[in-house]
């Protein structure tokens, strides 16, 4: 059995002039998202969901001993926010609750999907230097039409089609299977 071992833990605060009004999210949300730069592992980019944004932040991971406390909890390290910038390629209307970015077959791309409280699903490529380009980019409408109750949705991709989506929608118990934009079948829970 392979043991996975913290290497650190770093504390960053959002400063307010990027995020004026952070949402609180849903006891379920899994609004973060982390990609490690390949040419000198000293950084690393983040991508946080808070309302109907998602913002990229470079946080520095230059190396440190673990902290740990009582009962050997990890203590984390302060370190301050290097860029942080909007992502201009997800237009939600409603609060996202979930987003999940994914490193594809071709080289130099990254696959960010969004999926918001109504089960709006946006899908973008990004260039794994952090940069916001102009690629690729769907987008999926809810199988109701966005009308009714919003409530937490989570969304994770096939890991070996990349381009297949599952949006998992807590309020109406069902989980819409994707092959890019085209909705393949409703699993009902």
């Amino acid at each position: 059995m392979v043991e996975l071992k913290a290497k650190w833990l770093k504390k960053a605060v959002i400063p307010s002039t990027v995020i004026e009004h952070p949402s609180p999210g849903n006891l379920q949300s899994t609004r973060l998202a982390l990609h490690v730069n390949d040419d000198n592992n000293s950084s690393c980019w983040v991508y946080v969901a808070s309302g109907c944004h998602i913002y990229r932040l470079l946080i520095p991971m230059k190396s440190s001993l673990i902290n740990l406390g009582k009962g050997d909890l990890l203590i984390p390290e302060q370190c301050e926010v290097l860029e942080a910038s909007v992502v201009n390629r997800c237009p939600h209307r409603s609060e996202i609750q979930s987003i999940v970015l994914a490193e594809t077959e071709s080289t130099g791309c990254l696959t960010l999907g969004s999926v918001d409280s109504y089960g709006h699903l946006i899908v973008s490529r990004l260039d794994a230097s952090g940069k916001d380009v102009n690629r690729l980019t769907y987008s999926v409408s809810p199988r109701d039409c966005g009308v009714g109750e919003g409530s937490w949705a989570g969304l994770c991709f096939n890991p070996t089609q990349w381009s297949m989506a599952a949006v998992a929608h807590s309020f109406s118990k069902t989980v819409d299977v994707y092959d890019q934009d085209i909705h393949l079948r409703t699993l009902r829970t």
